[in-house]
């Protein structure tokens, strides 16, 4: 009878979801933009999102209304779909599924759809993790997971370029004494310096034939804000000692 009274358990909050004043539907946020100001998340469903960064999620239930919600007798896991790879999340304390995923295999230009479902689990899941693969379960016995929810956004991918030009003082400027610097709201990113072997910089090419020194540099994801804007100087003495200043704003959508 313990069976039968986990099926009567069931039906009763499949009966109390659908009573919520319409179906469960569900929301995807993620951590890029744009995003209101002052707010982590944005549910826009078409998003810009850089090379290289880590993008968190924020999936939750709604009613009909759009209100958040809790996941219990409704839905155990969401799966999320970030172009081909498969993510698996659980509610956390306060019935949110959570996750994240970097953007290190992809290109500029590249549109990304991003879904994630919510299902309430009946036997064994569905697919289990081996390694670093998913594998389905395929028992004759077990019932396969129903499906409650879901939502999708669009991840368009951008990469950005900084380039700045420094006009030629009188002496020419000394490569190895520069030194840019990328102004993030968390305060990450350390100084980066000159390309060398072994270690990444910018390069600086010149003087070219119009008197400038040109400074080239392409960002990570993680060395920018998400979104809004985000601030870099570039700092660099020429070989007589003087110091010279130049600051760019990069939009980072």
């Amino acid at each position: 009878m313990r069976g039968a009274g986990r099926a009567v358990t069931a039906a009763v909050l499949a009966t109390a979801a659908t009573g919520l004043g319409g179906c469960v539907s569900a929301s995807l946020a993620t951590s890029t933009g744009p995003r209101p100001p002052q707010q982590r998340w944005s549910t826009a469903s078409t998003q810009s999102a850089h090379v290289g960064e880590q993008v968190h999620f924020d999936f939750v239930l709604t009613d009909w209304s759009g209100r958040f919600v809790g996941p219990t007798g409704i839905a155990d896991y969401c799966v999320a779909m970030i172009g081909g790879d498969r993510v698996e999340a659980e509610p956390d304390a306060k019935g949110h599924f959570r996750f994240s995923y970097t953007l290190d295999r992809v290109r500029a230009g590249e549109k990304l759809k991003v879904t994630a479902t919510a299902f309430q689990q009946r036997d064994s899941r569905d697919f289990m993790k081996i390694g670093s693969r998913w594998v389905k379960a395929d028992s004759p016995y077990a019932q396969p997971d129903r499906k409650v929810t879901g939502d999708a956004v669009q991840l368009t991918i951008y990469q950005t370029t900084l380039d700045m030009k420094i006009a030629r003082p009188a002496d020419d400027l000394d490569p190895e004494s520069g030194v840019l610097r990328i102004q993030c709201l968390d305060g990450g990113g350390g100084p980066i310096y000159v390309d060398k072997p072994g270690r990444p910089g910018f390069k600086i090419g010149g003087p070219e034939s119009d008197g400038y020194y040109r400074v080239e540099y392409r960002p990570t994801g993680g060395q920018l804000n998400p979104t809004g804007t985000t601030d870099v100087e570039f700092t660099i003495h020429d070989l007589g000692g003087q110091r010279h200043v130049v600051s760019q704003t990069l939009n980072t959508p």
